[in-house]
């Protein structure tokens, strides 16, 4: 088992035993530390990080795979200075639609036509 295995299990157990879920993140950490060792990387570069960040098509994927690699390298940079942490700005934000509000009367013409249905 490779260092950065060993200290993405360490770190995985510590988020957990803080109370958090952590499934979708330490399946991606655990991908990307699958990507390390093939690469025979033992520490973290930026352009080792971008490189596994943007290894996928979806873009808004990015933003969250930068944020779980820059989490697990802020926590390694304490045991392991020469540990590179990405910046936080090297992908763009994902941007959400801008929600819809509906006018009170949009709100009554839906109420009519729901009231208007036939039983089910």
């Amino acid at each position: 088992m490779s260092r950065l295995r060993t200290a993405l299990e360490r770190y995985v157990h510590m988020r957990q035993g803080l109370g958090y879920k952590y499934d979708g993140p330490a399946r991606r950490l655990s991908d990307f530390v699958s990507f390390m060792e093939a690469r025979g990387a033992e520490t973290i570069t930026a352009a080792l990080a971008m490189e596994w960040v943007t290894k996928i098509e979806k873009q808004p994927t990015w933003a969250i795979r930068l944020t779980d690699v820059r989490c697990f390298a802020q926590h390694l940079v304490h045991f392991d200075p020469s540990t590179e942490v990405p910046p936080a700005e090297a992908v763009p934000i994902a941007r959400r639609a801008k929600p819809y509000i509906y006018s009170d009367a949009e709100v009554e013409a839906l109420l009519a036509a729901a009231l208007a249905l036939p039983p089910a």
